[in-house]
């Protein structure tokens, strides 16, 4: 397998999932590992953003040392053993962001209402090594400067909002078509919600889906591309089969 295959492999793993384990540096338990289970998303480029109490553990253990790694996995299959997973190692800090809280809270709109309770913050965990199992005989490290995906974020972000804006304005009935064909939900509200170089989010009706693509796609054609074709497909599929007499 291509170097650039894997990478797209646990790229894709880590997009489709929505938390991870954080395993932190125990600031009460001195030389122990702190686990917790977090949400998070990954920004275009690589790296993981989460958004965590100010008062929670993990997070005042980041203060004491902000080098974690984050692991993620299938939680729907059985065989964790056989299945890809992804350990994330990287530096924790805090970040403020516009763009950032924008695209965590359209993913995670139930958590604009934690500020409300708690000291709420944003940390992006910078990527240092990645190390990705796709399941027996498939193990990869993967470097940061391997793992860390095209443009500068700012360029993206034009791009993305440019594509999601269309989408979502002249093309409601072909994401209608994908969902109902790769997800089994005939939904009547859809709305694209990201659009990253391996898939993008669509919130339909209120559940969100990850359409992964099935290449890397570092252009708004090449993502084009890849959404007429997943429209052609589901129409293909859906189509009730034509019986020749």
């Amino acid at each position: 397998m291509k170097i650039d295959q894997y990478i797209f492999d646990a790229k894709t793993l880590v997009r489709q999932q929505h938390s991870g384990v954080l395993s932190t540096h125990s600031q009460s338990v001195a030389g122990y590992p702190f686990g917790s289970v977090v949400p998070f998303y990954m920004t275009p480029e690589g790296n993981l953003v989460t958004y965590i109490s100010q008062i929670a553990q993990h997070t005042r253990n980041i203060k004491g040392n902000p080098k974690v790694s984050v692991t993620i996995f299938d939680t729907l299959q059985d065989d964790s053993q056989a299945n890809g997973r992804v350990t994330f190692l990287g530096d924790a800090e805090l970040v403020e962001d516009a763009h950032i809280t924008e695209q965590y809270l359209a993913l995670f709109p139930r958590a604009k209402a934690y500020k409300k309770t708690h000291d709420f913050s944003f940390y992006q965990i910078k990527a240092e090594r990645i190390r990705y199992i796709g399941g027996f005989g498939k193990i990869f490290w993967i470097n940061k400067e391997n793992w860390l995906t095209g443009s500068a974020e700012s360029d993206w972000q034009q791009v993305s909002s440019g594509i999601i804006e269309h989408m979502n304005e002249d093309h409601q009935e072909a994401m209608a078509l994908i969902v109902e064909d790769q997800f089994g939900i005939q939904a009547k509200q859809l709305v694209m919600l990201s659009a990253f170089y391996e898939g993008a989010h669509i919130q339909a009706d209120e559940k969100i889906v990850y359409l992964p693509f099935e290449k890397l796609c570092l252009n708004a054609q090449a993502v084009r591309e890849q959404l007429v074709a997943a429209t052609h497909a589901a129409r293909a599929n859906l189509s009730p089969a034509v019986v020749n007499e």
